[in-house]
């Protein structure tokens, strides 16, 4: 997974266990904007939404819900 920081333009290139275990405060906010977004639709009402859905298509869900100055280049 290549990470890239808006500000610095610093490349990151690491595993997805190193991105959760890096960027856990991250991924638990952007988790949590995900899961009002996607409640917030009429069909998903009833439907419980968990980690899997949110890393289904992690690099948009991280890249489109987040607070932070990193986003993901790429997932190899």
């Amino acid at each position: 997974m290549i990470l890239k920081n808006k500000r610095t333009r610093e490349t990151l290139n690491i595993t997805l266990t190193e991105f959760k275990i890096r960027f856990v405060k991250e991924i638990k906010m952007e988790f949590e904007s995900y899961k009002q977004t996607e409640l917030a639709k009429p069909y998903f009402r009833t439907k419980n939404i968990d980690e899997s859905d949110f890393y289904f298509d992690l690099q948009w869900n991280f890249n489109h819900h987040a607070s932070s100055d990193w986003y993901i280049k790429s997932i190899l």
